[in-house]
């Protein structure tokens, strides 16, 4: 019996899938930040040596995207990044400076982030950048578990709304 486990055990541990992307995660921030090993990569698509569909989109579109996936979910490991980057902006020529349209932040994460985890996922997991890039795309995988206690709070979220709503409705008609 000892030796056995249930899937209700299993269910006491809803972090533990976070926990061990978050690990994996930690991989491709070392690869990045540390051992800088995406410099080059970036370096080359900032002086246009190299194509990037996501530079291409982010100077053909006149909208910015509002919610942005960035693969690396940790907070923490996604600041690292983001200040890494920062400094990689900071060396860049006036004329590169350029391709950032006037926005750091923006262009950092549309299109330096994309690019530096890509070519991290293609590195540490020893594959092509285009399996790479399939896979930051379909984004870190998401449990069972996960999905619907993300559900739930969305549903919860709409019932307060939905709530708030009937309220201000209520009190505007006396």
């Amino acid at each position: 019996m000892m030796g056995v486990t249930s899937e209700k055990d299993k269910k006491l541990l809803p972090d533990r899938a976070r926990a061990a992307r978050d690990r994996a995660n930690e991989k491709l921030v070392q690869f990045i930040v540390k051992a800088k090993g995406a410099e080059n990569h970036l370096v080359d698509i900032l002086s246009e040596k190299k194509k990037s569909q996501w530079l291409e989109k982010f100077q053909s579109s006149n909208q910015r995207m509002n919610f942005l996936e960035t693969y690396i979910e940790d907070e923490e490991q996604m600041e690292h990044v983001v200040g890494y980057l920062k400094t990689v902006c900071k060396k860049m020529s006036s004329a590169t400076k350029k391709l950032m349209l006037g926005d750091e932040i923006k262009f950092i994460f549309e299109v330096l982030i994309p690019e530096a985890v890509i070519f991290a996922i293609a590195a540490t997991e020893k594959m092509s950048y285009e399996k790479a890039k399939v896979k930051y795309i379909k984004g870190p995988p998401v449990t069972r578990r996960e999905r619907k206690i993300f559900d739930e709070q969305i549903l919860e979220k709409k019932r307060l709304k939905l709530s708030e709503e009937a309220k201000v409705r209520k009190n505007s008609r006396k």
